[in-house]
């Protein structure tokens, strides 16, 4: 028997009291029952100490990237295991650990034959990617995509698509150090050795529409893109001051000559995918 929390983000767009009612139900049947619910943004997410103090053996977390990503660096340091649910748009980090499952068949998996495995993450000064950075102006599609989840139709047809559009085809395009190419955004995602390095296109209306639809369609790696390699580390350069950054789809920002470096995150994560062929 394990003692298990669950996160869950009530201000998310997809959350369903429902859907949280049959989770807590299917760990129930799979004998890991749910001991507390962290219903965030009401409720603080879990520190290391109180996870130990309240000797939490499995952190579950059903939430998107984002909140997914909030509350792994709140639990930063505890040495439980982390199961992470699809709760989001994208949940790349969710595809990544259990495919394309849905929630009661991960859970089932991890109740009969727990695996976990270490990830690499992506990081830039004080922030952590588990799912990758993206820098650039075309970060500004994070506003339309917002919009899109809220329904917000006249702010995204009159505001947000045309700021987005006007910003990836005119504002201060980003490299890596080393390579003469620029682009309106360069992604990196972790991988087992390195980054992985891309750098999306738009210098046409055909490719920015292309970026709209990716990002409205929910995954932003279906736009127009250049392979840029692999790396354990990239250094940013851009005429611009400062670089809009999308951690796991959380916005920041960074400053020309700060790097993209490999890291190790600081959680061991439930794994139930099958695992790949030798």
């Amino acid at each position: 028997m394990t003692k298990t929390w669950l996160i869950v983000n009530e201000a998310s767009g997809s959350y369903d009291a429902a859907v949280i009612a049959d989770i807590v139900t299917w760990f129930a049947d799979s004998d890991q029952p749910v001991d507390c619910i962290v219903r965030c943004p009401d409720e603080d997410l879990p520190s290391p100490e109180k996870l130990r103090a309240e000797g939490v053996d499995t952190l579950t977390i059903y939430a998107g990237d984002g909140t997914t990503n909030g509350a792994l660096k709140a639990a930063a340091g505890w040495e439980g295991d982390v199961l992470i649910l699809p709760g989001g748009t994208m949940n790349l980090l969710a595809r990544a650990l259990h495919g394309d499952q849905p929630c009661r068949s991960i859970i089932a998996e991890a109740g009969r034959n727990r695996r976990t495995k270490k990830l690499n993450t992506v990081e830039i000064g004080d922030s952590i990617a588990y799912v990758g950075v993206i820098a650039g102006p075309t970060t500004s599609w994070a506003k339309v995509r917002e919009n899109a989840r809220h329904t917000e139709l006249a702010d995204l047809v009159f505001n947000a698509i045309p700021a987005a559009i006007s910003e990836s085809l005119g504002g201060p395009q980003v490299g890596v150090e080393g390579d003469e190419r620029r682009f309106p955004a360069i992604f990196a995602a972790p991988r087992d050795s390195s980054m992985a390095l891309c750098g999306f296109t738009a210098s046409t209306v055909g490719e920015v529409l292309s970026h709209a639809s990716a990002w409205l369609g929910g995954d932003f790696r279906d736009g127009p893109r250049e392979d840029l390699g692999s790396a354990r580390s990239a250094t940013l350069v851009s005429d611009a001051e400062t670089i809009g950054l999308l951690i796991d789809g959380e916005p920041a920002e960074a400053r020309p000559g700060d790097a993209l470096t490999l890291g190790e995150a600081p959680h061991n994560f439930i794994e139930t995918r099958a695992p790949a062929a030798p």
